[in-house]
Formats: structure tokens, sequence, C-alpha cells
């Protein structure tokens, strides 16, 4: 296949996600649900980080980030899920649980759970909410579809990232500050 014929097919695939997304996507109830996981999370941030640690809950919290939104695109690229309805047309991954639902919460249990111990604990919780709650929802709203994921996966996929980014910035902070 030449770069041209590729080229066009990529062409046909946004203008048919488009049209989808007009028709059938922006403005549904679903839609409307993921606006407001989009923003009101970043809202409840903003009123309750602590601006004299925010720097270290802003590095913590742009790793959960950049973790959760690469997994969540290549996922989709090969096909473990797929959103129907999306907050914007041209995208693979979940903006609302990429950008803001999962960083905040986890930004949030790393500003309050000062202790491992603790952080755990309420890492261990915030998995399940998220997996046994919320991604049961999302699936039955229609805002996700999964093939070959389950919750389970996701339970782990949470406690990971909130553990992973954890270590990195205790290590960046406590580690490196001795060096």
């Amino acid at each position: 296949m030449s770069n041209d014929q590729l080229h066009e097919i990529q062409q046909k695939a946004a203008q048919f996600e488009l049209n989808r997304w007009l028709l059938s996507g922006v403005f549904t109830w679903q839609w409307w649900f993921l606006f407001a996981g989009f923003i009101i999370p970043w809202i409840i941030l903003f009123k309750f980080i602590d601006r004299k640690r925010a720097a270290p809950i802003w590095f913590f919290g742009l790793l959960v980030l950049i973790i959760t939104s690469f997994t969540d695109d290549l996922g989709a690229e090969i096909g473990m899920w797929v959103y129907p309805i999306k907050l914007l047309p041209y995208s693979l991954i979940s903006f609302p649980f990429d950008f803001s639902l999962v960083p905040v919460a986890q930004m949030l249990i790393y500003q309050y759970c000062k202790t491992w111990k603790i952080f755990l604990f309420a890492l261990l919780i915030q998995a399940g909410i998220f997996a046994a709650v919320g991604e049961p929802f999302s699936i039955w709203a229609e805002t996700i579809t999964y093939y070959g994921w389950n919750y389970a996966y996701s339970f782990l996929f949470y406690i990971f990232t909130g553990t992973l980014s954890r270590a990195f910035v205790s290590y960046w902070i406590n580690g490196r500050s001795r060096s």
C-alpha cells in the first residue's frame, strides 16, 4: 500500500469519525457525563490542593496522566477497547478518564496519604471503586466497550500506576536531594 493510499484511508476514517460523533455522540447525555467527568475533578483539585506541596503533587499527577494516556492509547490501538461516545471526535483516548478522573483522584490520594501504608490502602479503595463501579457504569453508559479487557486488569493498573508514580516522585524528591 502506498503512502497516498494510506493517507486516503486515514482521511475517509477521519470524516467517518467526525460524522459519527456529530450524529450520535456530541451533546448526548453520555457526552455531558464525559464533559462533567473532565471538568469537575479539576475544580475539586483546585479547591483542595495543598499549595505548599503543589510542585510534587503536580509532578505525581503528570506521571499518572502520562502512564494512563499512553496505556489507553495503546489499548485502543490494539483493539482492547473502543470509545463509542467521545468528548472529542478525533482521539483514541478518553480525555475525562486519562486527563482528569484518574490523575486527580490519585493526586488527592498522594496529597492526603503521606505514608506508604496509608497511600496503598487509599489506592486500593480508589482502584476498587473505579474498577468495580466506575468502569461497569461506563460500559452501561456505552462510553467504552471492552474487547479482551476486564475489571481485574483495570484494578491492577490503577494500583500499578499510583505506586510507580509515587515511587518515582519519592526517589526524585528524596533520593536526588541527598546527592
